[in-house]
């Protein structure tokens, strides 16, 4: 039996998966643009006919964990910033038996708001990284997450695991699926990059899930068979 059924996991191979009623609703940006706007303009895709990790059963079964696809570092980058304008960070975590203890590692941070018009003609796109920032790293062969903060937040620290959120942010943990995944597409040729996928992240509470767009690159999205821990 593979070692990735054995732990629970599986590597998606369902194309996508469209809204369910347990999906938590997406709002409007409150002086953006609107998450589905985005994706319709800066990557040809539907906000959820094309997302890849909706809400089917509960929360704490969401696809969260990604894995290595092949040779070479995981690049994790900031693509759209149209959060709040104080400090940003951003990094990758290896799970633990304990959700309130994960193997957390910072990456990058940057201070920059994004406008509208940013948006429709990429200008002052991708935001500028503050010094000592790193968009690549080597996670080994484990499955990971991916996470984001703002310093300006109490309780702003949210992963791609639902349930590290509730876990860990108690001011989201109501509502703690926080990041929107989707397949990477070229919008000029129409395809989608290979091993490379989109996160709309949200760690506020209005859930416009465009706080902070990534891109993230030579890995796969895997699907968690059951709600229990990743052991390391």
């Amino acid at each position: 039996m593979p070692a990735l059924v054995l732990l629970g996991l599986a590597v998606l191979t369902t194309p996508t998966w469209g809204q369910t009623p347990k999906q938590p609703k997406v709002a409007p940006g409150p002086s953006e643009p609107d998450w589905d706007v985005v994706l319709k303009q800066k990557y040809g895709l539907s906000m959820f006919a094309d997302l890849l990790n909706p809400v089917k059963t509960t929360v704490e079964a969401t696809p969260g964990l990604f894995k290595k696809a092949g040779a070479g570092p995981v690049v994790y980058r900031p693509a759209i910033a149209l959060g709040l304008v104080t400090l940003n960070r951003g990094g990758w975590y290896a799970p633990t038996k304990d959700d309130h203890a994960p193997e957390k590692h910072e990456l990058w941070s940057y201070t920059w708001k994004n406008t509208t018009e940013d948006v429709e003609t990429g200008k002052r796109l991708p935001p500028p990284l503050a010094a000592g920032s790193t968009t690549s790293f080597e996670p080994g062969e484990k499955p990971f997450g991916l996470w984001v903060s703002n310093d300006g937040l109490k309780d702003s620290l949210v992963f791609t695991q639902p349930r590290l959120v509730a876990a860990n942010n108690p001011r989201l943990a109501p509502q703690p699926y926080k990041m929107m995944i989707y397949p990477n597409r070229d919008l000029k040729t129409g395809k989608l990059v290979p091993h490379s996928y989109l996160i709309g992240w949200e760690y506020s509470t209005n859930d416009d899930f465009q706080d902070i767009v990534c891109v993230v690159e030579n890995v796969d999205l895997v699907a968690e068979g059951s709600a229990s821990s990743t052991e390391k």
